[in-house]
């Protein structure tokens, strides 16, 4: 007995695979990304800025302003004493900037040093009478900006900022504010997936509370698009399932309905050969018992071959073979049995064809249709020949296989590829399972096989077609 299937544990908590941990974690990358492109954009506007009009420009002309009403050196350097203090200690006070001190230079129009703010240093040598420039002041890269006024040249000079330390404080500042943002993203981003999923969440537990053999369709479907499409799939899962199963049952119903009879041979037969002495009586016995088995391999080796092929894929993987071999191959296997009706078999078509190929199931179909009609169509007092004509038609292979027997009648041509049918004026008995095996055989090909007529305006024909695998 095979023991029951264990469902598999779902995972739980935080760690296991979850939709709403994967939206957090987007959400919070998502953050990241805002803030990093809210970091790019922050420092391209601050260099581009330092580029066109810094700072230390606009102070440098509103110092430039307030000296051009101070004639006296004495006087002017004072203010610029007192800017350099008042500025320097305004910076003290900025984390930013704590440690960096700007320089105030007062130079006449030659550019003669009058007054510096940090001693020591030289006077910066200019171009022009105003401007602003990144250059190196005492060994160290500042922003540099001048202005000039009636005998008076300012230079305020700023320290440049290491860029990774810039752009640490301009991070900082900015991850405030992000950070502020996310719970205002984030709370109903949470409800809107929290409340999103529990449709899935009804849509589990109503598969979830259904048996093994509960295959109906789903009974409440979930209004949301792509919830309702997932629902509709699975719907159509059970369907292709129950199909499977009737399939199944139907199979193992008619095989049971079909080996029935045989089995009661065999079992008469038996009784029979156990009882008879010897002489004819038992001979005549043994013939039949013999025929009975062969008959009840022959029906199990159809069932088993159609199984096969209702379970097998739609494409298998082919290789390039010789389509005239495999027919002349299946015309040899056959010709002992043809010989012994008196029947004539021919082949017509090309001396070589190349073509991939699915050897096995070619070989069923072709085979199923050739034992047909032999049996069926062809025999004493019946039809002598049977033809086969390979052609290829645009992308297709088509065989003709055709005799010139019986035929069918017009109101059962409907009912030759069902299961298990056979003509109630068939020649010989059968299994009825040969040309349903080489339907569902050209179906696994792409292909399909169909009922034409047969030689001289008598018998049957069946036209194989299926498209040239690439």
């Amino acid at each position: 007995m095979t023991p029951p299937t264990e469902t598999p544990a779902r995972p739980r908590g935080w760690w296991g695979p979850s939709l709403m941990r994967r939206t957090l974690l987007a959400l919070l990358a998502a953050m990241a990304l805002v803030w990093l492109v809210l970091l790019g954009q922050a420092a391209i506007t601050h260099y581009r800025a330092m580029d066109t009009n810094p700072g230390v420009r606009q102070l440098a002309q509103g110092l430039a302003g307030a000296l051009a009403t101070l004639d006296q050196p004495a006087e002017a350097r004072a203010l610029v004493h007192g800017m350099a203090h008042t500025l320097n200690a305004m910076r003290a006070d900025v984390d930013l900037l704590q440690g960096t001190l700007v320089l105030l230079q007062l130079q006449d129009r030659t550019g003669q040093l009058l007054h510096s703010s940090t001693a020591g240093v030289h006077a910066v040598v200019l171009a022009g009478d105003a401007g602003h420039a990144a250059m190196d002041v005492a060994g160290t890269p500042h922003w540099v900006a001048w202005e000039s006024t009636g005998p008076w040249r300012v230079v305020v000079a700023e320290p440049r900022l290491a860029d990774a330390r810039l752009l640490g404080f301009m991070g900082e500042d900015l991850a405030a504010s992000v950070l502020l943002a996310l719970p205002l993203v984030g709370l109903p981003l949470w409800l809107a997936v929290r409340t999103g999923l529990r449709p899935l969440a009804r849509l589990d537990a109503q598969i979830a509370a259904r048996s093994a053999h509960d295959l109906r369709p789903l009974q409440h479907l979930p209004p949301q698009r792509e919830l309702h499409g997932l629902a509709q799939s699975f719907d159509q899962l059970l369907a292709r399932l129950r199909a499977h199963l009737a399939r199944e049952k139907a199979l193992v119903h008619d095989a049971a309905h079909e080996l029935r009879t045989p089995m009661a041979v065999i079992a008469t037969q038996a009784h029979v050969l156990a009882q008879a002495p010897e002489g004819p009586a038992r001979a005549q016995a043994s013939e039949a018992l013999m025929r009975a088995v062969q008959r009840a391999a022959h029906l199990s080796e159809q069932l088993l071959t159609l199984a096969a092929l209702e379970e097998a894929p739609a494409q298998r993987p082919t290789a390039p073979q010789d389509l005239m071999a495999l027919l002349q191959d299946c015309l040899a296997e056959r010709a002992d049995w043809a010989e012994g009706l008196g029947v004539e078999l021919s082949l017509d078509g090309p001396d070589t064809l190349d073509l991939p190929l699915d050897r096995q199931l070619l070989w069923s179909a072709l085979g199923n249709v050739l034992d047909n009609a032999l049996k069926h169509g062809c025999g004493p007092g019946a039809g002598r020949e049977v033809q086969l004509r390979v052609r290829q038609e645009g992308g297709d292979v088509v065989v003709w296989i055709a005799d010139d027997g019986p035929g069918i009648a017009a109101g059962e041509q409907d009912r030759v590829f069902e299961r298990f049918w056979r003509s109630p004026r068939a020649r010989s008995s059968g299994s009825g399972l040969g040309l349903t095996i080489a339907q569902q055989a050209m179906g696994h090909l792409g292909g399909q096989v169909c009922l034409g007529p047969g030689l001289h305006g008598r018998g049957v024909g069946f036209t194989l077609r299926w498209p040239v695998a690439g």
